[in-house]
């Protein structure tokens, strides 16, 4: 009977000891936030990766530089309606038979280069005799021409000093109209009849260079 009761007493004292032992006490509070850790050392620079490719032109319009024409580039023949004219090539690989059949290629002249202020052709000069001058344009080339404006004719000197040049729209004209980009509603003839400088801002021509 005694042995029982030992034994009973020690299973309770390990009951209990297995208790307390197992019951997990209240959550502390929560500790203050240590110091900031010092920096680390910086990684080492990637690799510079290959340059993606050129973005497009911010303008579809292709202009050349100012130019002067020589007496010796000054040929004389005949135009009708005009009798004797002289007559200078401007050989350019740009104005292609597509630029003719739908583009759009505007022409100024300059009594002076740098050109201070430029006049689209065709233009009347006050000069004495006045000159009428003005262009025409095929695959390869623009031809710039002189006349004088009086009846008859006569002879025809350009002076050395104007300078030339020229802007082309390609391949952009429908119904006589431009169809895309900044001048898109415009017609070839508001085109062809507005002020250099209005034309040189709205498609960001420099006063001088060439991007053909």
């Amino acid at each position: 009977m005694r042995k029982l009761r030992s034994l009973s007493l020690s299973l309770i004292a390990i009951t209990i000891l297995v208790v307390s032992c197992t019951k997990e006490g209240p959550e502390g509070p929560v500790g203050a936030t240590g110091p900031q850790g010092p920096p680390g050392t910086p990684g080492a620079p990637g690799a510079t990766g290959p340059a993606g490719p050129a973005g497009p032109s911010g303008s579809s319009v292709i202009y050349s530089d100012w130019f002067n024409f020589t007496a010796a580039n000054w040929a004389d023949t005949t135009i009708t309606n005009l009798s004797t004219v002289r007559r200078a090539i401007r050989t350019t690989a740009t104005i292609t038979q597509a630029v003719v059949d739908r583009g759009v290629v505007m022409a100024y002249f300059a009594t002076a280069l740098p050109a201070t202020g430029a006049f689209p052709l065709p233009f009347i000069t006050n000069t004495t005799p006045a000159l009428n001058i003005s262009f025409l344009v095929a695959p390869g080339k623009v031809i710039y021409y002189a006349g004088v404006v009086q009846s008859g004719g006569g002879g025809v000197t350009v002076p050395t000093g104007y300078g030339f040049r020229y802007i082309i729209i390609p391949g952009t004209i429908s119904g006589g109209r431009v169809m895309s980009g900044v001048a898109a509603g415009y017609t070839i003839d508001q085109l062809k009849r507005m002020p250099y400088s209005q034309v040189a801002a709205m498609f960001s021509i420099p006063a001088s260079g060439s991007n053909e």
